[in-house]
């Protein structure tokens, strides 16, 4: 199936609200719904939804860029757990990091997660600045963790060998 991002719209809520419900437990807390609610009716600036061909939302996820810092926070992130396994989570993960390095004001990108997704975002160059055990739920654990990107590389790599 074809999947494609589009901005967060105000008519995307209850997709996104049944996404989060259908994840709770499991990969969230509970008491999180209500600060997921208050992110979504505030009118997320840079939050997108994950759609299939049929414009069904499949998952979601946003960031925020705190430029004083050049740092990104990615937010929200989530794929409807009946289509885990599908590879979405790192399309939906590709779709951010590729936003944030264009972006050329973020050296870094920082994510708090759960001990269930923090193997995900290791593989994906992510590295856990601290553990916070129970710091969500109990069993849930709290990971902060950090991506740095390297824009010396990335500027080599688009410029090739010897240019100016």
């Amino acid at each position: 199936m074809t999947y494609s991002f589009r901005d967060y719209q105000p008519g995307d809520r209850e997709a996104c609200l049944a996404i989060f419900d259908a994840a709770t437990p499991d990969w969230f807390a509970p008491f999180e719904r209500e600060q997921f609610e208050a992110f979504l009716d505030n009118g997320p600036e840079t939050y997108f939804v994950l759609v299939d061909a049929n414009g069904a939302v499949a998952g979601s996820g946003g960031i925020e860029i705190e430029p004083s810092r050049r740092t990104a926070w990615l937010t929200w992130g989530m794929v409807d757990p009946a289509r885990h396994g599908q590879g979405l989570g790192r399309l939906q993960l590709e779709h951010r990091l590729e936003l944030l390095r264009g972006n050329g004001q973020v050296d870094r990108v920082c994510i708090d997660t759960s001990n269930k997704t923090a193997a995900f975002f290791e593989r994906h160059g992510f590295v856990a600045q601290r553990i916070i055990p129970d710091g969500y739920a109990k069993g849930l654990h709290r990971h902060e963790m950090t991506l740095r990107f390297d824009h010396a590389a990335v500027k080599a790599a688009t410029n090739g060998p010897g240019s100016q």
